[in-house]
């Protein structure tokens, strides 16, 4: 009988392209809205547009993705989403597509919206809150009033049985006392809550500083050393990470950049589809809705999927790239990122959306839930 003798091969990670992956949808159902923050991703002209989507164009973006990448999550953002007239309508034609649904508020709003969107047709309720110090958040968001509705709504959610989950966006305006949202949060029954980084993008990229890749992992690992609170799930994107740690965090779950999977479709109420919001400040979007429901690409040679498929020369021959699946190839395309985030070998850019738990993984944490 002849022996069979192994080969020896050695084991196989697996590629990031083929991580779990979650599939979601953000849609942003009006861009009115009555605040003017300065760390806005969207960016005042857009919100001064005051768009708005109809129920019919929702409907035809949600059957699209559905249908052609099997997307099952559903964000609705703006502006205010609030503000929509026919928010439920919304919500309704979601959850009868089989979408989880979250809805992110900046928490000014009537509390007539809690009867529109009851706890049962959404899987969390987000609001925005950029510190326990309502002079820090007020500078933020420049409305006197806006840090006591928000935490009266977010009180009002709980007690109505809601999944709360609170977003912070760390600035230097912020950073200061930002670990404070923590405790004041805990006491309040909030479920989760979600710090990130600001990005250049909108009116961040002109009104407010976000810190430097350093002075973020050094924000990350103060909130890793921060007592942890049980009472509530905190997450944070690692976004800057020391090259030769990249491995740890792909088997915490890092999939690479969801824009080059189409992953997460930002869809606006003119029907301009982004892959990613960080090239929301140009005519760089991948795609649009035209009438019949359709998504055409965009011809142009500058658009964000190219943009997105570009391998940054620095990767070729890089040892790591098997973990960090050439991290993100925004950065080294946009001037306003120009001298901060391109990777140097030394520490690599991660998807500034991508969050993992503070204090290790979370039971929940196979995939990344609704937050």
């Amino acid at each position: 009988m002849t022996a069979i003798v192994p080969l020896g091969l050695p084991s196989v990670r697996r590629p990031i392209y083929a991580q779990p992956r979650e599939r979601f949808v953000f849609l942003y159902p009006t861009t009115a809205c009555q605040l003017r923050c300065r760390h806005c991703y969207v960016g005042n002209d857009r919100l001064n547009d005051a768009n708005t989507m109809s129920v019919d164009r929702a409907i035809e973006i949600m059957d699209y993705f559905k249908v052609t990448g099997g997307h099952d999550k559903l964000y609705l953002l703006g502006g205010e989403p609030t503000l929509h007239p026919q928010l439920g309508d919304i919500v309704r034609a979601a959850r009868e597509r089989g979408y989880q649904v979250t809805i992110s508020s900046n928490g000014d709003f009537d509390d007539a919206v809690f009867d529109t969107v009851p706890p049962e047709s959404l899987n969390s309720f987000n609001f925005s809150l950029e510190s326990a110090n309502p002079v820090v958040h007020r500078k933020i968001r420049g409305n006197p009033h806006n840090w006591g509705k928000v935490v009266s709504h977010i009180e009002a959610a709980v007690s109505r049985g809601y999944q709360v989950r609170v977003m912070c966006t760390i600035s230097r305006a912020n950073r200061d006392g930002a670990l404070d949202l923590i405790p004041f949060l805990a006491e309040r029954g909030a479920h989760t809550l979600s710090f990130h980084n600001l990005g250049k993008t909108g009116n961040g990229g002109r009104m407010l500083e976000p810190l430097t890749p350093p002075e973020w992992m050094a924000f990350c690992a103060e909130l890793e050393a921060f007592p942890p609170e049980r009472r509530l799930a905190v997450y944070y994107p690692p976004t800057f990470v020391p090259a030769d740690q990249q491995a740890q965090w792909f088997e915490r779950g890092y999939p690479g950049c969801p824009a080059r999977t189409l992953d997460r479709p930002h869809v606006y109420p003119d029907g301009t589809v982004y892959a990613c919001p960080v090239f929301m400040d140009g005519g760089r979007h991948f795609a649009r809705f035209d009438d019949t429901g359709n998504m055409v690409l965009n011809t142009d040679p500058g658009n964000e999927l190219n943009a997105y498929m570009h391998a940054d020369p620095i990767c070729t021959g890089c040892d790591h790239i098997g973990t960090c699946g050439g991290g993100c190839p925004a950065y080294s395309q946009i001037p306003a990122y120009d001298g901060w985030y391109s990777c140097d070998r030394e520490t690599t850019p991660l998807c500034i959306l991508w969050t993992v738990s503070a204090w290790g993984p979370r039971p929940a944490d196979s995939l990344h839930a609704l937050r």
